[in-house]
């Protein structure tokens, strides 16, 4: 059975994600920062082939704790989901949230990828999915959080020349805003605006989200390498 580890499992977008591939036949590995969320994901997700890992993406130990949990899993996929929004505008910028904008946007991705490689290469290839933000292109008022994201492109884009002589895809995937637990403090006046600003009038789901993550982890993607896909139905051009 093909495995994929998913960060970020048990968010919006993540558990989403989580739930289409084991509809489909595929077992995961989600790793989330929070105990609760994921123990909450596990009891729904019942007997289906789900195994969790509590762990914050820039502990040192991911690794360490992540590698007993895939001991002779057959990993095709790795979906770098998990990100986090740190940070002020330049001047009231701390070292230390640029430094955790990192460890989590770009350096987790890469050690993870670097892990699960040599995993796939067994295997005769893989699927590696990175999940940026538009704020990676157009700038947004926390640079920590926008360089990190423009981090992972090239990461993503280095990843894919490294990795393709070996059969191992890498693509990077920008959501538009999407509804998730992030997003559910948002006023009605707010959602309505942001909603406003994609082509198709509504916000992103979670679903969508899945639904692409799940063909790029595909054979329907098999020439499908180094990509940017964008998602965010014009509010990329809107923001």
């Amino acid at each position: 059975m093909d495995t994929v580890i998913v960060t970020g499992a048990a968010g919006g977008m993540g558990s989403a994600v989580c739930r289409r591939l084991l509809r489909e036949g595929a077992a995961v590995v989600g790793i989330d920062s929070s105990w609760q969320r994921l123990e909450a994901l596990t009891v729904e997700l019942g007997a289906l082939p789900f195994v969790s890992l509590c762990v914050d993406l820039g502990a040192p130990e991911l690794l360490t704790r992540l590698e007993p949990l895939v001991e002779g899993a057959r990993i095709t996929g790795l979906v770098n989901l998990c990100g986090v929004s740190l940070g002020s505008p330049i001047e009231a910028l701390s070292d230390e949230d640029w430094a955790e904008s990192f460890a989590v946007n770009a350096t987790a991705p890469m050690r993870l990828a670097r892990f699960c490689a040599p995993l796939m290469r067994e295997v005769g290839g893989g699927s590696i999915v990175n999940v940026s933000s538009p704020v990676g292109f157009i700038g947004a008022k926390k640079p920590s959080y926008a360089a990190s994201k423009a981090a992972l492109q090239g990461l993503t884009m280095s990843l894919a020349r490294n990795l393709g002589p070996d059969g191992i895809r890498v693509n990077l995937l920008l959501p538009g805003p999407t509804t998730t637990f992030m997003t559910s403090d948002w006023s009605d006046a707010k959602r309505a605006a942001v909603a406003a600003s994609s082509f198709l009038g509504r916000l992103c789901q979670p679903d969508d989200v899945a639904a692409v993550i799940r063909f790029l982890l595909s054979a329907d993607a098999s020439y499908m390498t180094g990509a940017i896909v964008d998602l965010t139905a014009g509010s990329m051009f809107t923001h």
